[in-house]
């Protein structure tokens, strides 16, 4: 029976002779990345540094060939290195970018990352995941989940493993039932009275027209910030565009991401007309570029924004409200008022549906049907009314 063949990247026996009286030649065949076998050699005053020059030279002409080759032998983090690397270079948001190298260093890296690729097993990331997910709740397990899956379908793509583990996981456990919206048709009104009536909201946060208008638009809080009077607003046609989000990222600070969450995002609505005249009213007392601006005039930053609406609600029936919720009020407003979920899909901008609805359907166009439905500005009810 013949000898195997050697795996790509790898050498033979090291063969030494001698060629003088002090010198020594060090010999191998080595297995090039293009499948071809070569001869290797390296010199040395002795047999010994013959060899170990050689053994050197077989392991720069690895790295050189391999370009970062991920083996069976690699530990998880050379894995995770690499996948990262190849995600700070695609297209993908900063903001994800920054939470799957966040998650890898919080909780990934001294949990895996000193394992080699090999020994990892189904078992191995189910417990990582789960004690993640016990420890910092299942958004933080999803993420790990993410980046796990992405770290080893490497390792797939580079034959350091067979299969991907993570795609044998189940899921991370029956999910709580929803609890009820905290923003609706009954609740609105009481919601923004509390807005209204906190000097802090109206005076020093400016909080009081944001909470109106995410009442009427239902985007994203990051969206509304980026929004801008010369690109984004367009009073003759009645029309907000969103272009973009703002995010933070470390070492750069504030900006305007020139994309929103999902493709779907960028898009054109109509809100209703109480929307426009409350942005009619925002850009004639404005001196700032942007329609929702910090105190300073710059782009305001969303997390200290998700702060201040806790700090207001604090000790109110609305404790917990996020921005968010008034994205689920819109929502539900649309649905309640016999909108299809593709209108209510295009007004939001939600990337699914449907595969037949992503793939073919018209998406950025102007939501024509939603401001008939959200044209009632809803009432602002005074905390002291509500019982």
């Amino acid at each position: 029976m013949g000898r195997p063949p050697l795996p790509l990247g790898t050498w033979g026996k090291i063969r030494t002779y001698r060629v003088g009286e002090r010198s020594w030649r060090a010999i191998a065949n080595y297995k090039d990345f293009d499948g071809i076998t070569r001869p290797v050699e390296c010199m040395g005053s002795t047999e010994t540094r013959a060899a170990n020059r050689l053994r050197e030279r077989l392991r720069d002409r690895v790295r050189r060939s391999g370009h970062g080759e991920i083996k069976p032998e690699s530990k998880v983090a050379d894995a995770a290195a690499l996948w990262l690397g190849e995600v700070d270079d695609s297209d993908r948001a900063a903001r994800t970018k920054r939470e799957y190298r966040g998650t890898w260093d919080r909780y990934l890296e001294s949990a895996v990352g000193a394992v080699r690729l090999c020994d990892v097993r189904v078992s191995t990331v189910n417990r990582i995941v789960v004690e993640v997910r016990d420890r910092q709740g299942r958004g933080a397990a999803a993420h790990a989940k993410v980046v796990l899956s992405g770290i080893f379908g490497l390792a797939v793509r580079h034959d350091a493993v067979e299969k991907n583990p993570v795609r044998e996981l189940e899921s991370l456990g029956r999910k709580k039932r929803k609890k009820q919206r905290m923003i609706n048709g009954t609740t609105i009104s009481a919601v923004l009275g509390v807005f209204h009536a906190s000097s802090a909201a109206a005076a020093r946060w400016d909080l009081v027209d944001m909470v109106d208008v995410l009442s009427g638009v239902g985007c994203r809080i990051g969206e509304l910030l980026a929004l801008d009077w010369e690109t984004s607003i367009d009073f003759d046609a009645g029309t907000v565009c969103f272009h973009g989000t703002v995010i933070r990222v470390t070492g750069q600070g504030l900006f305007v991401q020139d994309h929103t969450k999902s493709r779907a995002g960028m898009r054109t609505i109509r809100p209703p007309s109480w929307v426009m005249e409350i942005l009619k009213r925002r850009q004639a007392d404005s001196e700032s570029a942007w329609v929702f601006p910090s105190a300073t005039g710059t782009l305001r930053d969303p997390d200290n924004t998700r702060a201040r609406f806790r700090r207001v609600v604090k000790g109110t029936t609305f404790e917990g409200l996020h921005p968010h919720d008034f994205r689920h009020y819109v929502a539900g407003k649309l649905d309640d008022a016999g909108l299809s979920a593709r209108e209510i899909a295009d007004y939001l901008g939600h990337e699914r549906i449907s595969t037949t609805q992503e793939d073919y359907m018209e998406r950025g166009v102007v939501g024509e049907s939603a401001a008939p439905a959200l044209s009632e500005r809803p009432k602002v009810k005074s905390p002291k009314d509500v019982g």
